[in-house]
Protein backbone atom coordinates (compact mmCIF):
# COMPACT_ATOMS: atom_id res chain seq x y z
CA UNK A 1 0.00 0.00 0.00
CA UNK A 2 2.83 2.41 0.84
CA UNK A 3 4.13 2.18 -2.71
CA UNK A 4 0.81 3.51 -4.01
CA UNK A 5 1.05 6.71 -1.99
CA UNK A 6 2.88 9.86 -3.03
CA UNK A 7 6.59 10.28 -2.42
CA UNK A 8 6.93 13.10 0.14
CA UNK A 9 10.71 13.37 0.04
CA UNK A 10 10.82 16.69 -1.92
CA UNK A 11 8.82 18.34 0.89
CA UNK A 12 11.08 16.92 3.59
CA UNK A 13 14.39 17.61 1.83
CA UNK A 14 13.95 21.02 0.16
CA UNK A 15 12.59 23.99 2.19
CA UNK A 16 12.34 26.20 -0.91
CA UNK A 17 10.12 23.65 -2.62
CA UNK A 18 8.05 23.29 0.55
CA UNK A 19 7.32 27.04 0.59
CA UNK A 20 6.52 27.12 -3.12
CA UNK A 21 4.22 24.13 -2.62
CA UNK A 22 2.38 25.85 0.22
CA UNK A 23 2.11 29.16 -1.64
CA UNK A 24 0.75 27.40 -4.71
CA UNK A 25 -1.92 25.70 -2.60
CA UNK A 26 -3.27 28.95 -1.19
CA UNK A 27 -3.08 30.97 -4.41
CA UNK A 28 -4.75 28.18 -6.41
CA UNK A 29 -7.52 27.93 -3.82
CA UNK A 30 -8.28 31.64 -4.14
CA UNK A 31 -8.04 31.54 -7.94
CA UNK A 32 -10.56 28.69 -8.14
CA UNK A 33 -12.95 30.43 -5.76
CA UNK A 34 -12.85 33.45 -8.05
CA UNK A 35 -13.23 31.38 -11.23
CA UNK A 36 -16.43 29.76 -9.97
CA UNK A 37 -17.76 33.07 -8.68
CA UNK A 38 -17.10 34.75 -12.04
CA UNK A 39 -18.98 31.98 -13.87
CA UNK A 40 -21.91 32.28 -11.49
CA UNK A 41 -21.95 36.08 -11.64
CA UNK A 42 -21.97 36.12 -15.45
CA UNK A 43 -24.72 33.49 -15.52
CA UNK A 44 -26.66 35.56 -12.97
CA UNK A 45 -26.32 38.69 -15.12
CA UNK A 46 -27.05 37.09 -18.51
CA UNK A 47 -28.68 33.68 -17.94
CA UNK A 48 -26.61 32.36 -20.85
CA UNK A 49 -24.14 29.46 -20.92
CA UNK A 50 -22.61 31.02 -24.01
CA UNK A 51 -21.81 34.16 -22.02
CA UNK A 52 -20.18 31.99 -19.35
CA UNK A 53 -18.20 30.12 -22.01
CA UNK A 54 -17.14 33.41 -23.57
CA UNK A 55 -14.88 33.97 -20.56
CA UNK A 56 -12.61 31.40 -22.17
CA UNK A 57 -12.79 33.02 -25.58
CA UNK A 58 -11.97 36.47 -24.18
CA UNK A 59 -8.92 35.05 -22.40
CA UNK A 60 -7.41 33.09 -25.28
CA UNK A 61 -5.41 35.78 -27.11
CA UNK A 62 -3.94 37.42 -23.96
CA UNK A 63 -3.05 33.97 -22.65
CA UNK A 64 -1.22 32.99 -25.84
CA UNK A 65 0.77 36.22 -25.95
CA UNK A 66 1.56 36.06 -22.23
CA UNK A 67 2.57 32.42 -22.43
CA UNK A 68 4.90 32.84 -25.40
CA UNK A 69 6.67 35.96 -24.21
CA UNK A 70 6.48 34.96 -20.57
CA UNK A 71 8.63 31.96 -21.38
CA UNK A 72 11.14 34.20 -23.13
CA UNK A 73 11.33 36.49 -20.08
CA UNK A 74 11.74 33.49 -17.76
CA UNK A 75 14.67 32.22 -19.86
CA UNK A 76 16.40 35.61 -19.89
CA UNK A 77 15.97 37.02 -16.36
CA UNK A 78 15.95 36.00 -12.71
CA UNK A 79 12.90 33.72 -12.59
CA UNK A 80 12.21 34.49 -8.96
CA UNK A 81 12.01 38.24 -9.70
CA UNK A 82 9.83 37.65 -12.76
CA UNK A 83 7.36 35.50 -10.80
CA UNK A 84 7.28 37.92 -7.88
CA UNK A 85 6.61 40.96 -10.08
CA UNK A 86 3.76 39.45 -12.06
CA UNK A 87 2.26 37.94 -8.89
CA UNK A 88 1.86 41.45 -7.51
CA UNK A 89 0.00 42.39 -10.70
CA UNK A 90 -2.26 39.33 -10.35
CA UNK A 91 -3.01 40.34 -6.76
CA UNK A 92 -4.07 43.81 -7.92
CA UNK A 93 -6.39 42.26 -10.53
CA UNK A 94 -8.01 40.20 -7.78
CA UNK A 95 -8.59 43.40 -5.81
CA UNK A 96 -10.32 45.00 -8.83
CA UNK A 97 -12.54 41.94 -9.40
CA UNK A 98 -13.69 42.17 -5.79
CA UNK A 99 -14.21 45.93 -6.12
CA UNK A 100 -16.54 45.62 -9.14
CA UNK A 101 -18.71 43.26 -7.12
CA UNK A 102 -18.84 45.53 -4.07
CA UNK A 103 -19.81 48.43 -6.36
CA UNK A 104 -22.60 46.31 -7.97
CA UNK A 105 -21.56 47.26 -11.49
CA UNK A 106 -23.36 44.20 -12.97
CA UNK A 107 -21.40 44.59 -16.20
CA UNK A 108 -20.04 41.49 -17.94
CA UNK A 109 -17.63 43.57 -20.03
CA UNK A 110 -15.84 44.78 -16.90
CA UNK A 111 -15.41 41.15 -15.87
CA UNK A 112 -14.26 40.17 -19.36
CA UNK A 113 -11.65 42.96 -19.32
CA UNK A 114 -10.26 41.97 -15.93
CA UNK A 115 -10.13 38.30 -16.94
CA UNK A 116 -8.24 39.29 -20.10
CA UNK A 117 -5.58 41.11 -18.03
CA UNK A 118 -5.37 38.18 -15.63
CA UNK A 119 -4.99 35.77 -18.54
CA UNK A 120 -2.07 37.76 -19.96
CA UNK A 121 -0.13 37.87 -16.69
CA UNK A 122 -0.93 34.41 -15.32
CA UNK A 123 1.13 32.38 -17.86
CA UNK A 124 4.17 34.61 -17.27
CA UNK A 125 3.96 33.72 -13.60
CA UNK A 126 3.48 30.02 -14.30
CA UNK A 127 6.31 29.88 -16.84
CA UNK A 128 8.78 31.23 -14.31
CA UNK A 129 7.51 28.99 -11.51
CA UNK A 130 7.57 25.84 -13.64
CA UNK A 131 11.12 26.51 -14.80
CA UNK A 132 12.26 26.92 -11.19
CA UNK A 133 11.18 23.49 -9.92
CA UNK A 134 13.87 21.31 -11.62
CA UNK A 135 16.61 23.56 -10.19
CA UNK A 136 15.10 23.31 -6.70
CA UNK A 137 14.57 19.54 -6.41
CA UNK A 138 16.82 18.02 -9.10
CA UNK A 139 15.84 15.57 -11.82
CA UNK A 140 15.77 12.46 -9.64
CA UNK A 141 12.91 13.76 -7.51
CA UNK A 142 11.21 15.76 -10.25
CA UNK A 143 8.34 13.27 -10.89
CA UNK A 144 7.59 13.16 -7.16
CA UNK A 145 7.68 16.98 -6.96
CA UNK A 146 5.31 17.22 -9.92
CA UNK A 147 2.96 14.75 -8.25
CA UNK A 148 3.03 16.81 -5.05
CA UNK A 149 2.34 20.02 -6.95
CA UNK A 150 -0.47 18.35 -8.83
CA UNK A 151 -1.98 16.96 -5.63
CA UNK A 152 -2.03 20.23 -3.73
CA UNK A 153 -3.30 22.13 -6.76
CA UNK A 154 -6.07 19.63 -7.36
CA UNK A 155 -7.02 19.65 -3.69
CA UNK A 156 -7.26 23.44 -3.82
CA UNK A 157 -9.16 23.14 -7.09
CA UNK A 158 -11.50 20.65 -5.44
CA UNK A 159 -12.25 22.88 -2.48
CA UNK A 160 -12.12 26.17 -4.41
CA UNK A 161 -15.17 25.79 -6.69
CA UNK A 162 -17.24 24.24 -3.89
CA UNK A 163 -16.19 27.01 -1.52
CA UNK A 164 -16.87 29.59 -4.23
CA UNK A 165 -20.38 28.27 -4.84
CA UNK A 166 -21.22 28.11 -1.14
CA UNK A 167 -19.76 31.58 -0.45
CA UNK A 168 -21.69 33.18 -3.31
CA UNK A 169 -24.89 31.67 -1.95
CA UNK A 170 -24.04 32.73 1.62
CA UNK A 171 -22.30 36.12 1.49
CA UNK A 172 -22.49 37.34 -2.11
CA UNK A 173 -19.91 37.97 -4.80
CA UNK A 174 -17.81 40.73 -3.21
CA UNK A 175 -16.73 38.85 -0.08
CA UNK A 176 -16.25 35.70 -2.13
CA UNK A 177 -13.74 37.48 -4.36
CA UNK A 178 -12.03 38.88 -1.26
CA UNK A 179 -10.93 35.33 -0.38
CA UNK A 180 -8.66 35.36 -3.45
CA UNK A 181 -7.10 38.65 -2.35
CA UNK A 182 -6.19 37.16 1.04
CA UNK A 183 -4.95 33.74 -0.08
CA UNK A 184 -2.76 35.13 -2.86
CA UNK A 185 -0.53 36.86 -0.31
CA UNK A 186 0.79 33.44 0.80
CA UNK A 187 2.06 32.81 -2.72
CA UNK A 188 3.79 36.20 -2.69
CA UNK A 189 5.52 35.29 0.58
CA UNK A 190 6.80 31.98 -0.84
CA UNK A 191 8.37 33.71 -3.84
CA UNK A 192 9.88 36.44 -1.68
CA UNK A 193 11.69 33.84 0.46
CA UNK A 194 13.13 32.06 -2.58
CA UNK A 195 16.80 32.73 -3.52
CA UNK A 196 17.69 34.14 -6.95
CA UNK A 197 16.88 31.80 -9.85
CA UNK A 198 19.03 32.94 -12.77
CA UNK A 199 18.90 30.68 -15.87
CA UNK A 200 22.11 28.97 -16.99
CA UNK A 201 23.49 30.42 -20.23
CA UNK A 202 27.09 29.19 -20.25
CA UNK A 203 28.38 32.72 -20.82
CA UNK A 204 26.25 33.34 -23.94
CA UNK A 205 23.63 36.07 -24.18
CA UNK A 206 20.09 34.67 -24.06
CA UNK A 207 17.88 35.03 -27.13
CA UNK A 208 15.21 37.70 -26.86
CA UNK A 209 12.01 38.80 -28.55
CA UNK A 210 10.56 37.04 -31.57
CA UNK A 211 13.76 35.07 -32.22
CA UNK A 212 13.54 33.47 -28.79
CA UNK A 213 9.92 32.49 -29.42
CA UNK A 214 10.87 31.01 -32.80
CA UNK A 215 13.72 29.07 -31.18
CA UNK A 216 11.23 27.58 -28.71
CA UNK A 217 8.88 26.50 -31.48
CA UNK A 218 11.82 25.03 -33.37
CA UNK A 219 12.82 22.96 -30.36
CA UNK A 220 9.27 21.59 -30.07
CA UNK A 221 9.05 20.88 -33.82
CA UNK A 222 12.25 18.85 -33.73
CA UNK A 223 10.86 16.66 -30.93
CA UNK A 224 7.71 14.73 -31.88
CA UNK A 225 7.49 13.46 -28.32
CA UNK A 226 7.16 16.97 -26.91
CA UNK A 227 4.92 18.24 -29.71
CA UNK A 228 2.50 15.35 -29.21
CA UNK A 229 2.12 16.15 -25.50
CA UNK A 230 0.88 19.57 -26.55
CA UNK A 231 -1.36 18.46 -29.42
CA UNK A 232 -3.14 15.66 -27.56
CA UNK A 233 -3.86 17.91 -24.60
CA UNK A 234 -5.34 20.58 -26.86
CA UNK A 235 -7.65 17.99 -28.45
CA UNK A 236 -8.85 16.70 -25.08
CA UNK A 237 -9.51 20.16 -23.66
CA UNK A 238 -11.01 21.87 -26.73
CA UNK A 239 -13.49 19.08 -27.42
CA UNK A 240 -14.31 18.04 -23.86
CA UNK A 241 -13.80 20.64 -21.13
CA UNK A 242 -17.08 20.88 -19.14
CA UNK A 243 -16.66 23.95 -16.90
CA UNK A 244 -19.04 26.22 -18.83
CA UNK A 245 -21.79 23.58 -18.59
CA UNK A 246 -21.81 23.25 -14.79
CA UNK A 247 -24.20 26.17 -14.04
CA UNK A 248 -26.79 24.89 -16.52
CA UNK A 249 -26.30 21.27 -15.38
CA UNK A 250 -26.79 22.21 -11.73
CA UNK A 251 -29.53 24.84 -11.97
CA UNK A 252 -31.52 24.08 -15.13
CA UNK A 253 -31.23 20.30 -15.51
CA UNK A 254 -30.95 19.05 -11.92
CA UNK A 255 -32.88 21.85 -10.22
CA UNK A 256 -30.15 22.84 -7.77
CA UNK A 257 -28.42 26.13 -7.04
CA UNK A 258 -25.00 27.78 -7.22
CA UNK A 259 -23.62 25.45 -4.55
CA UNK A 260 -24.43 22.43 -6.73
CA UNK A 261 -22.50 23.98 -9.62
CA UNK A 262 -19.51 24.29 -7.32
CA UNK A 263 -19.99 20.69 -6.21
CA UNK A 264 -19.82 19.46 -9.82
CA UNK A 265 -16.57 21.27 -10.49
CA UNK A 266 -15.16 20.18 -7.16
CA UNK A 267 -16.05 16.54 -7.84
CA UNK A 268 -13.88 16.44 -10.96
CA UNK A 269 -10.93 17.86 -9.09
CA UNK A 270 -11.57 15.54 -6.13
CA UNK A 271 -10.99 12.70 -8.57
CA UNK A 272 -7.80 14.44 -9.64
CA UNK A 273 -6.64 14.63 -6.04
CA UNK A 274 -7.29 10.93 -5.48
CA UNK A 275 -5.38 10.18 -8.67
CA UNK A 276 -2.32 12.04 -7.43
CA UNK A 277 -2.67 10.69 -3.89
CA UNK A 278 -2.29 7.17 -5.29
CA UNK A 279 0.45 8.12 -7.75
CA UNK A 280 3.29 6.26 -5.99
CA UNK A 281 3.57 3.66 -8.73
CA UNK A 282 2.75 6.12 -11.50
CA UNK A 283 5.87 8.23 -10.87
CA UNK A 284 8.03 5.10 -11.23
CA UNK A 285 6.70 4.25 -14.72
CA UNK A 286 9.38 4.48 -17.40
CA UNK A 287 7.08 4.17 -20.43
CA UNK A 288 5.70 7.60 -19.68
CA UNK A 289 4.56 8.28 -23.25
CA UNK A 290 2.30 5.22 -23.44
CA UNK A 291 0.97 5.89 -19.94
CA UNK A 292 0.17 9.50 -20.89
CA UNK A 293 -1.74 8.33 -23.97
CA UNK A 294 -3.89 5.97 -21.91
CA UNK A 295 -4.86 8.76 -19.50
CA UNK A 296 -6.71 10.44 -22.36
CA UNK A 297 -8.83 7.30 -22.72
CA UNK A 298 -9.79 7.57 -19.05
CA UNK A 299 -10.65 11.27 -19.47
CA UNK A 300 -12.90 10.54 -22.46
CA UNK A 301 -14.72 7.60 -20.85
CA UNK A 302 -15.41 9.57 -17.68
CA UNK A 303 -16.82 12.56 -19.55
CA UNK A 304 -18.92 10.32 -21.79
CA UNK A 305 -20.48 8.68 -18.72
CA UNK A 306 -21.24 12.11 -17.23
CA UNK A 307 -22.81 13.34 -20.45
CA UNK A 308 -25.06 10.29 -20.74
CA UNK A 309 -26.15 10.76 -17.10
CA UNK A 310 -27.06 14.43 -17.60
CA UNK A 311 -28.83 13.71 -20.89
CA UNK A 312 -30.90 11.03 -19.10
CA UNK A 313 -31.86 13.49 -16.34
CA UNK A 314 -32.99 16.02 -18.94
CA UNK A 315 -35.30 13.65 -20.83
CA UNK A 316 -36.48 11.18 -18.18
CA UNK A 317 -36.81 13.11 -14.91
CA UNK A 318 -38.17 16.33 -13.43
CA UNK A 319 -35.71 18.89 -11.96
CA UNK A 320 -35.50 18.75 -8.19
CA UNK A 321 -36.86 15.21 -7.81
CA UNK A 322 -34.94 12.36 -6.09
CA UNK A 323 -34.50 10.69 -9.47
CA UNK A 324 -32.77 13.78 -10.83
CA UNK A 325 -30.44 13.87 -7.84
CA UNK A 326 -29.66 10.19 -8.40
CA UNK A 327 -28.68 10.98 -11.97
CA UNK A 328 -26.44 13.74 -10.66
CA UNK A 329 -24.62 11.19 -8.46
CA UNK A 330 -24.01 9.05 -11.56
CA UNK A 331 -22.65 12.11 -13.38
CA UNK A 332 -20.28 12.81 -10.50
CA UNK A 333 -18.78 9.31 -10.77
CA UNK A 334 -17.81 10.03 -14.38
CA UNK A 335 -16.36 13.41 -13.42
CA UNK A 336 -14.18 11.76 -10.77
CA UNK A 337 -12.84 9.19 -13.26
CA UNK A 338 -12.05 11.96 -15.75
CA UNK A 339 -10.37 14.10 -13.09
CA UNK A 340 -8.18 11.24 -11.86
CA UNK A 341 -7.07 10.41 -15.41
CA UNK A 342 -6.23 14.03 -16.18
CA UNK A 343 -4.21 14.45 -12.98
CA UNK A 344 -2.02 11.40 -13.63
CA UNK A 345 -1.57 12.57 -17.22
CA UNK A 346 -0.49 15.96 -15.91
CA UNK A 347 2.32 14.34 -13.92
CA UNK A 348 3.63 12.65 -17.07
CA UNK A 349 3.26 15.77 -19.23
CA UNK A 350 5.16 17.98 -16.80
CA UNK A 351 7.94 15.45 -16.23
CA UNK A 352 8.47 14.80 -19.95
CA UNK A 353 8.76 18.53 -20.66
CA UNK A 354 11.04 19.34 -17.74
CA UNK A 355 13.46 16.47 -18.31
CA UNK A 356 13.54 16.90 -22.08
CA UNK A 357 14.57 20.57 -22.08
CA UNK A 358 17.88 22.22 -21.18
CA UNK A 359 17.65 24.93 -18.54
CA UNK A 360 18.00 27.66 -21.19
CA UNK A 361 14.79 26.43 -22.86
CA UNK A 362 12.66 25.51 -19.85
CA UNK A 363 10.92 28.86 -19.53
CA UNK A 364 9.77 28.84 -23.14
CA UNK A 365 8.56 25.24 -22.93
CA UNK A 366 6.72 26.06 -19.73
CA UNK A 367 5.18 29.03 -21.52
CA UNK A 368 3.95 26.80 -24.33
CA UNK A 369 2.76 24.30 -21.73
CA UNK A 370 0.72 26.97 -19.96
CA UNK A 371 -0.73 28.15 -23.27
CA UNK A 372 -1.98 24.65 -24.06
CA UNK A 373 -3.14 23.47 -20.62
CA UNK A 374 -4.81 26.82 -19.85
CA UNK A 375 -5.73 28.01 -23.32
CA UNK A 376 -7.18 24.65 -24.32
CA UNK A 377 -9.75 24.62 -21.50
CA UNK A 378 -10.64 28.25 -22.18
CA UNK A 379 -11.32 27.53 -25.85
CA UNK A 380 -13.09 24.37 -24.74
CA UNK A 381 -15.30 26.44 -22.43
CA UNK A 382 -16.41 28.46 -25.45
CA UNK A 383 -16.98 25.34 -27.54
CA UNK A 384 -18.88 23.56 -24.76
CA UNK A 385 -20.88 26.69 -23.94
CA UNK A 386 -22.04 27.00 -27.55
CA UNK A 387 -22.72 23.25 -27.79
CA UNK A 388 -24.66 23.33 -24.52
CA UNK A 389 -26.78 26.23 -25.75
CA UNK A 390 -27.55 24.28 -28.94
CA UNK A 391 -27.93 20.67 -27.77
CA UNK A 392 -28.10 20.86 -23.99
CA UNK A 393 -25.26 20.13 -21.57
CA UNK A 394 -25.63 16.33 -21.61
CA UNK A 395 -25.48 15.85 -25.37
CA UNK A 396 -22.71 18.46 -25.58
CA UNK A 397 -20.53 16.18 -23.45
CA UNK A 398 -21.48 13.09 -25.48
CA UNK A 399 -20.60 14.75 -28.80
CA UNK A 400 -17.40 16.11 -27.28
CA UNK A 401 -16.35 12.64 -26.09
CA UNK A 402 -16.79 11.24 -29.60
CA UNK A 403 -14.71 14.05 -31.12
CA UNK A 404 -12.00 13.67 -28.45
CA UNK A 405 -11.71 9.91 -28.90
CA UNK A 406 -11.52 10.21 -32.68
CA UNK A 407 -8.84 12.93 -32.69
CA UNK A 408 -6.61 11.43 -29.97
CA UNK A 409 -6.84 7.96 -31.51
CA UNK A 410 -6.01 9.16 -35.02
CA UNK A 411 -3.05 11.28 -33.88
CA UNK A 412 -1.62 8.52 -31.68
CA UNK A 413 -1.77 6.08 -34.58
CA UNK A 414 -0.13 8.49 -37.03
CA UNK A 415 2.63 9.65 -34.65
CA UNK A 416 3.67 6.66 -32.48
CA UNK A 417 6.83 8.31 -31.08
CA UNK A 418 5.06 9.41 -27.90
CA UNK A 419 3.75 5.92 -27.16
CA UNK A 420 7.29 4.56 -27.63
CA UNK A 421 8.93 7.14 -25.33
CA UNK A 422 10.86 5.87 -22.29
CA UNK A 423 11.97 8.25 -19.54
CA UNK A 424 15.76 8.75 -19.31
CA UNK A 425 17.52 7.53 -16.18
CA UNK A 426 17.87 10.62 -13.92
CA UNK A 427 21.27 11.55 -12.48
CA UNK A 428 21.94 11.05 -8.80
CA UNK A 429 23.22 14.61 -8.34
CA UNK A 430 20.51 17.00 -7.16
CA UNK A 431 20.25 20.39 -8.79
CA UNK A 432 19.70 21.95 -5.37
CA UNK A 433 23.39 21.50 -4.66
CA UNK A 434 24.22 23.67 -7.67
CA UNK A 435 21.62 26.20 -6.53
CA UNK A 436 22.86 26.61 -2.96
CA UNK A 437 26.60 26.15 -3.52
CA UNK A 438 27.57 27.51 -6.95
CA UNK A 439 30.04 25.25 -8.69
CA UNK A 440 31.03 24.12 -12.16
CA UNK A 441 28.48 21.83 -13.77
CA UNK A 442 29.48 18.19 -13.98
CA UNK A 443 28.35 15.44 -16.28
CA UNK A 444 26.09 14.04 -13.58
CA UNK A 445 24.19 17.32 -13.39
CA UNK A 446 23.60 17.74 -17.11
CA UNK A 447 20.01 17.84 -18.30
CA UNK A 448 19.29 14.76 -20.42
CA UNK A 449 17.95 15.34 -23.92
CA UNK A 450 15.09 13.35 -25.36
CA UNK A 451 16.59 10.16 -26.83
CA UNK A 452 15.48 9.08 -30.29
CA UNK A 453 12.46 6.80 -30.06
CA UNK A 454 13.40 3.10 -29.97
CA UNK A 455 12.49 0.90 -32.86
CA UNK A 456 8.92 -0.23 -32.41
CA UNK A 457 8.58 -3.90 -31.55
CA UNK A 458 5.59 -5.94 -32.66
CA UNK A 459 4.60 -6.66 -29.07
CA UNK A 460 4.27 -2.93 -28.28
CA UNK A 461 1.34 -2.41 -30.62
Amino acid sequence: MARLLMDLSPLKKYPDFRRLWMGSAFSTLGFQVTSMAVSLQIFHITGSTFAVGSVGLVAVLPLIVGGLYGGVIADARDRRLVALTVSVILWLVSVLIALQAFLHLENVWVLYGLIAVQSFVHPINQSARGAIIPKVVGLKRLPAANALNMSVNTLATTLGPMLGGFLVAAVGYGWTYAVDVVTFTVGLWALYKLPAQVPEHDGTAPARGVKAVIDGFGFVRRSPVISMTFVLDVCAMVFLFPQALFPAMAITVVGGNAAVAGLLSGTMTLGAFLGTLLSGRAVAVTRQGAALTWTYAGWTIGMLWSGVSIAWIAVATTPGTPTAWGGLASCMVGLMVAGASDAVGGIYRSTILQTAAPDTMRGRLQGLFIVTVTGGPRIGSGVMGAAGQWAGPGLALVYGAVACAASVGALSAKFPQLRAYHAPVPPETSAIDTLQTPQARTETAEIPRVPPPPAQRPDED
